[in-house]
């Protein structure tokens, strides 16, 4: 692996600044946040780069890809505080495919095999819908019941 900056050590952030330069290149590990099986990416954690395209025009710091808003703090936020000078070994890249369905999970029916299963009808997603509601309203009376999951207003 070649060098990192990251925001736990003093000085990482002027030294990353130094050593940009127009066209270098950056890669950040980013980790998605979603729900269950609804991913939009199937990695848990993925990398992306980041290219210099220039000076900001009027605060003087490096911008990336073609973006103001795309500067070296916005990318310590991204990548949660630590950005490489080399693509990241061992991560996927955010656009590579994720794991084939078809051998993983509940529901992995195998290579070659068919599924011989049913869909379901279109009503199956509104009946889950209503049955997730009514539980998270009986949830969330239980909890205020109980004087559980106080929010701060």
């Amino acid at each position: 692996m070649g060098k990192s900056w990251t925001t736990r050590r003093r000085g990482d952030e002027k030294d990353l600044g130094r050593w940009l330069r127009k066209g270098k290149t950056v890669y950040i590990v980013q980790t998605p946040n979603y729900a269950g099986r609804s991913a939009l990416w199937n990695h848990p954690r993925f990398w992306t780069a980041h290219t210099v395209t220039g000076q900001h025009p009027l605060l003087g710091g490096w911008v990336f890809d073609k973006s103001p808003t795309t500067t070296v703090e916005s990318l310590f936020v991204e990548g949660g505080g630590t950005i490489y000078d080399t693509p990241p070994a061992g991560i996927p890249h955010a656009s590579d495919p994720g794991p084939d369905c078809r051998d993983e999970g509940l529901y992995g029916i195998g290579r070659g095999q068919e599924f011989k299963g049913t869909f379901g009808s279109q009503n199956d997603g509104v009946e889950e819908m209503e049955r997730l509601g009514a539980e998270a309203a009986a949830r969330a009376k239980a909890d205020k019941k109980s004087g559980a999951r106080k929010g701060w207003w």
